[in-house]
């Protein structure tokens, strides 16, 4: 990979290198928060440019790991934009969950820390769903009467289902016992799967916010398991392969895989195998994306946003084999 400084912004290639850029991908798989739309609306010509894209023939496919959203809503933001999504032109973490563990025959419950909206997904899809606790545990008890009530919750009780699957996405209500009862469903059953959706550290709000994500949450049962998380957001290997294997990807360099963050983006554009442009239009400014080091999360392209695609059609660049 070329060191930052040299990698070039769309509009600054030469015409000859915008045919060519233009020419390379029959795909283009898009991340959705930061680059189609942001907390306060659509990123000004994101529906104009993907009308363009899909009327030059290209295929559309967009990768989310935003799973506070229902499918539904998803299909409207489409719609108030211009194009028409079907459900198998999105990835969403949940449904992806629900395939994995339908693949792999799972029937014990799930125990979720994630969203209702994630959690209906399971349940929608036949999974017993375990979540909580709720209440507030006692913090001023006499220390004998706190470890009756802790291990009371926390041991296995004989009425209780088998947990074959620990599921941790974003939630913005995650407790510290949350935390401690998925430890033990992890550490009480070895076959017990671990999987992760969001891993994002950071959560973009606007230009100059963000709020912590679930990544550092899953480094900490991880860190204190042992046990290694199965990925099925981006930038996960597992997730790679369902992407591969859903839009019959055959030439992974005839991709263009667009987002606005490194490590999750880039780093999942990488794994796969596409060609990379970073929209500056998220949660990646242009001083953080020169000063990164890690090569494996950097783009090939970067652009301001979706934005720039309209000029480049708006020069008349045709495409000749």
């Amino acid at each position: 990979m070329a060191k930052s400084t040299s990698i070039r912004h769309i509009l600054d290639l030469s015409k000859d290198e915008q045919k060519s850029f233009l020419n390379s991908f029959d795909t283009l798989m898009s991340d959705c928060d930061g680059v189609l739309w942001n907390f306060t609306g659509p990123i000004p010509g994101v529906d104009r440019a993907l009308q363009l894209l899909r009327a030059d023939g290209k295929k559309l496919a967009f990768i989310s790991n935003n799973g506070m959203r229902t499918m539904d809503e998803y299909r409207k933001k489409f719609n108030a934009l211009g194009i028409d999504v079907k459900q198998d032109e999105i990835v969403h973490p949940a449904l992806t969950t629900v395939h994995y563990l339908k693949s792999i025959d799972m029937h014990d419950a799930v125990y979720c820390i994630g969203t209702e909206v994630f959690k209906d997904y399971l349940r929608r899809a036949g999974f017993a769903v375990l979540d909580g606790p709720i209440e507030r545990f006692p913090d001023h008890n006499r220390a004998a009467n706190q470890v009756r009530v802790y291990s009371g919750y926390f041991e296995q009780d004989d009425e209780e289902p088998i947990v074959g699957a620990v599921v941790m996405d974003i939630d913005v209500n995650l407790s510290l016992q949350q935390l401690m009862k998925a430890k033990c469903y992890l550490e009480r059953n070895p076959n017990c799967v671990f999987i992760a959706g969001a891993t994002d550290y950071e959560i973009p709000l606007n230009a100059s916010m963000d709020v912590i994500g679930p990544g550092y949450f899953i480094d900490i049962l991880e860190r204190s398991t042992g046990r290694k998380a199965l990925v099925l957001g981006k930038p996960g290997t597992a997730l790679a392969q369902v992407v591969q294997k859903q839009f019959q990807v055959t030439a992974p360099k005839r991709v263009l895989f667009v987002g606005d963050m490194l490590p999750q983006d880039m780093g999942f554009g990488t794994r796969c195998g596409f060609q990379k442009l970073l929209m500056l239009s998220g949660g990646t400014s242009k001083e953080t994306f020169l000063a990164h080091k890690n090569d494996d999360q950097m783009p090939n392209f970067y652009a301001d946003s979706f934005a720039d695609f309209l000029e480049l059609y708006n020069k008349n660049i045709r495409y000749e084999e």
